[in-house]
C-alpha cells in the first residue's frame, strides 16, 4: 500500500504548507534510488542540527567541528540512511496519513499556546528561526515515523534460537589458564644508538608530523551591550523620579528568624517529639535540646538555627506553620516529607521598603540597561552598514562610530586568547571571506549582547619546524622503536628455544632472566592482565587441539609477551545462571544488530549517487 498522495497535500494545505511533493532538481546533491536529496533539502537540515547542537554544547565543541568535508559527507550519509528507512517502510506497506502529521505536530509542545493547543504562529515561528520550510520539517517527520517503522518491523522478526544465545553466552563465560613473559622495550633503550643519519632521514620521510600550525592575526571591532550601558549618563533626579513610581517593586518581605529540631519519621518519632516537648515545657533551652535531638546535620550543631526565612524558603507545610506564628512561639510537632519539625520563631522582621539611597544603583543599573537595549541594536545597525560598505579595512567604521580597532595576537584554528578564544570569532576569522578573501567579516554574535566585526591583518602559513627543534623528538621515538624491535627479537628467540626444546615457557627464566606470570582463571575482561595479551590468548587455539601453544604477541605500548597457553576451560554448573541471563540479553542484542544489518543491505542494494562538485563547495550555513 501506497501513502495516497491527495490526502498528504490536503493535510498541509490545511497547515498552509503548500505541496511536500514538488521539488527541483537543479541542486541536485545526491539520489537514492530516483529519490532527489537537494543541496536546499541538505543545506537546512544541517543548519538546523548545527544550531541545536550548539545550543546543547556551546563553547565545548571546536571552531572547525562543523567545517570538515568528513563532517558534511557523514550529515549527507545520514539523509540517505534515512531515505532508505523511508522506502523500505514504503515498501512494506507502511503508510504515512495527514492525521498522522497533523498529531504529531499538535503534540509539540513548542507549537503549543498557553492551553496546550497548536498555535500557527509558533509553529510559523519555529520554522523561520530554524530556518526550515513546512515540507523539509515535514518531511523529516514522514522519514523519522518510517524509519521507526523499520526498526519495529525488523525487530519484531529478528531472533536468535536459545541455543545460539547460550553458545555464545558460554563462550563469553569461558576462562584460560596460561603463563606469559611480559618483555619492555624500556630494558633496552640505554643500549640502544641514533645517528645524526638517522634523525636527518627521518625527519626528511616524515616532514608532515613536524609542521606548524597555521596561524592569523585579526582586526576587530566590537561592540558590547554593558559598555553601551556605562556611556549612559542616568541623573538622580531620574532615578528618584522612577524609584517614586515603582517604589512597591523594592519592597523587601517580610522575614522570620527560626530554628527547628527535626527528628525523622520512624517508630521511636512520637516518643522522642513527646520527650522534647515535656523538656522545653519544663524550660529547658530550645537551642540545647537541638544539639541534642535533632537530626537535621545542616543545624543541629547551631542550636537548630535556620536564619532569616523569607515566604517560600521553606518546603509548604513548614512555611505554612512559621508564618502563622507568634514571636516567641514553639510549634506543635509539623510534619514533612523530611520527618517532623518542632519550630522556634525567635523574631519576627517586618516588611518594608527601603529608602532610596539603598536601591539608587541598582535603579541606574536598570535604567541604563533599559536604555541601553535601544542603543545597542540602533549601533549594531549602523556599525554592520559602515563595515559593509568598506570592505578594505576597520578603519573608517571605527572612526564613525567612535568605537576603536583592536588587534588579536596570531591563534590557530584552535582559538587563542581573549576575544579569539570564542568558537564563533575562530569560526569567522578562518572563513573564506576573511582569510582568503580579504573582505570584512559579516557581523559575529560573540553572545546575544556582544558583536564583532573582523578584517585579516596578517596570516602565517604552516611551515616546516627546524630539524634543531624536533630532533630530540624524534631521537626518542628512534630509541622507542629500536627498543621494541630489540623487545621482539628477545621474544622471538625465546619463542624458538622453547619449541627446539619442547619446554614449557617455566624451563627459560633462569636462561633469558625474565619473570614467569602465571595468569590462571582469566576471564576476556576485568583482569590484571595486559588487555592485549589477554586478547590475543582469547584468540588461540585450545591446547587440546594443538601442539603450537607457544606465541609472541603485542602488548600495551612498545612491549611485547611470550604467551603459553595450558588450558581452556567452560563454565562450570555455578555460573550457569549468569550464562542464561547473558544469552537473554544477547537475545536482545540481535534486534540491534538486525536493523543494522538492514541498513547495510538497502544500501548495498540500492542505486546511490552523489554530486561530488556540489558536497565538496564551501558551506555558509
Amino acid at each position: 500500500m501506497t501513502i495516497v498522495m491527495g490526502i498528504l497535500i490536503l493535510a498541509f494545505a490545511l497547515w498552509g504548507v503548500g505541496d511536500y511533493f514538488s521539488q527541483s532538481n537543479s541542486d541536485s546533491l545526491a539520489k537514492v534510488n530516483g529519490k532527489t536529496i537537494t543541496y536546499s533539502e541538505y543545506s537546512n537540515q544541517f543548519a538546523t542540527y548545527r544550531q541545536n547542537m550548539l545550543s546543547q554544547f556551546g563553547d565545548q565543541l571546536q571552531p572547525d567541528f562543523f567545517d570538515s568535508p568528513m563532517m558534511r559527507r557523514n550529515f549527507l550519509e545520514s539523509m540517505i540512511n534515512s531515505e532508505l528507512h523511508r522506502q523500505a517502510a514504503l515498501a512494506n506497506g507502511y503508510t504515512v496519513t495527514g492525521d498522522q502529521i497533523r498529531a504529531i505536530l499538535s503534540d509539540v509542545e513548542i507549537f503549543q499556546d498557553a492551553d496546550g493547543r497548536f498555535d500557527r504562529e509558533l509553529y510559523a515561528g519555529y520554522l523561520a528561526q530554524t530556518n526550515q520550510t513546512a515540507q523539509s520539517l515535514q518531511a523529516r517527520i514522514i522519514n523519522e515515523e518510517a524509519g521507526q517503522a523499520v526498526n519495529l518491523l525488523f525487530n519484531d522478526t529478528a531472533f536468535m534460537t536459545p541455543k545460539e544465545a547460550k553458545t555464545i553466552a558460554v563462550l563469553r563465560n569461558q576462562t584460560r589458564d596460561f603463563d606469559y613473559f611480559l618483555i619492555s622495550g624500556n630494558q633496552f633503550a640505554e643500549d640502544v644508538t641514533v645517528s645524526d643519519e638517522e634523525i636527518s632521514e627521518y625527519y626528511n620521510d616524515n616532514s608532515d608530523r613536524f609542521m606548524t600550525e597555521e596561524m592569523v592575526k585579526v582586526d576587530y571591532i566590537e561592540l558590547d551591550a554593558e559598555q553601551v550601558a556605562e556611556q549612559i549618563d542616568v541623573t538622580d533626579q531620574d532615578a528618584l523620579s522612577y524609584y517614586e513610581e515603582n517604589k512597591q517593586r523594592f519592597e523587601k518581605p517580610a522575614q522570620r528568624k527560626a530554628a527547628h529540631i527535626l527528628i525523622n519519621d520512624d517508630a521511636q518519632a512520637q516518643d522522642t517529639l513527646k520527650e522534647i516537648q515535656g523538656k522545653l515545657a519544663q524550660g529547658e533551652p530550645f537551642a540545647e535540646l537541638a544539639k541534642e535531638y535533632s537530626q537535621d546535620p545542616g543545624s543541629a550543631e547551631q542550636g537548630g538555627d535556620l536564619g532569616l526565612v523569607s515566604p517560600g524558603d521553606m518546603v509548604e507545610a513548614f512555611d505554612e506553620a512559621l508564618f502563622n506564628m507568634e514571636e516567641g512561639q514553639i510549634s506543635e510537632p509539623v510534619k514533612t516529607q523530611f520527618g517532623y519539625h518542632i519550630i522556634y520563631l525567635e523574631n519576627i522582621k517586618a516588611a518594608r521598603i527601603p529608602n532610596f539611597e539603598e536601591v539608587k544603583d541598582d535603579i541606574v543599573r536598570e535604567l541604563q540597561a533599559k536604555q541601553a537595549q535601544t542603543l545597542f541594536l540602533d549601533k549594531a545597525n549602523e556599525l554592520s552598514g559602515l563595515v559593509l560598505d568598506a570592505q578594505s579595512g576597520l578603519s573608517q567604521a571605527a572612526e564613525s562610530t567612535n568605537l576603536p580597532v583592536k588587534t588579536t595576537e596570531f591563534f590557530t584554528r584552535s582559538g587563542g586568547e581573549g576575544i579569539a578564544a570564542n568558537p564563533e570569532f575562530v569560526k569567522m576569522a578562518y572563513s573564506a571571506m576573511v582569510k582568503e578573501d580579504l573582505l570584512n567579516s559579516d557581523v559575529v554574535n560573540l553572545s546575544d549582547t556582544h558583536i564583532a566585526f573582523i578584517h585579516m591583518n596578517e596570516i602565517k602559513p604552516a611551515e616546516l619546524k627546524p630539524l634543531d627543534t624536533v630532533k630530540e623528538t624524534i631521537q626518542d621515538t628512534l630509541i622507542k622503536e629500536k627498543s621494541a624491535q630489540k623487545a621482539k627479537e628477545l621474544a622471538d628467540e625465546i619463542k624458538t628455544k622453547a619449541k627446539q626444546d619442547a619446554v614449557n615457557l617455566n624451563a627459560l627464566t633462569e636462561e633469558f632472566d625474565v619473570t614467569l606470570v602465571a595468569a590462571r582463571d582469566v576471564k576476556r575482561s576485568g583482569s590484571n592482565h595486559p588487555v592485549n595479551v589477554v586478547n590475543e590468548v582469547f584468540n588461540l587455539t585450545s591446547p587440546d587441539k594443538t601442539d603450537d601453544t607457544i606465541h609472541v604477541v603485542p602488548a600495551n605500548n612498545d612491549d611485547v609477551a611470550v604467551v603459553q597457553l595450558l588450558a581452556v576451560k567452560s563454565p562450570e554448573d555455578s555460573t550457569i545462571t549468569q550464562v542464561e541471563q547473558e544469552a537473554a540479553q544477547l537475545e536482545r542484542n540481535i534486534k540491534t544488530n538486525e536493523t543494522q544489518l538492514l541498513l547495510q543491505a538497502l544500501r548495498q542494494s540500492a542505486d546511490i549517487s552523489i554530486n561530488e562538485d556540489l558536497l565538496n563547495q564551501q558551506n555558509q550555513f
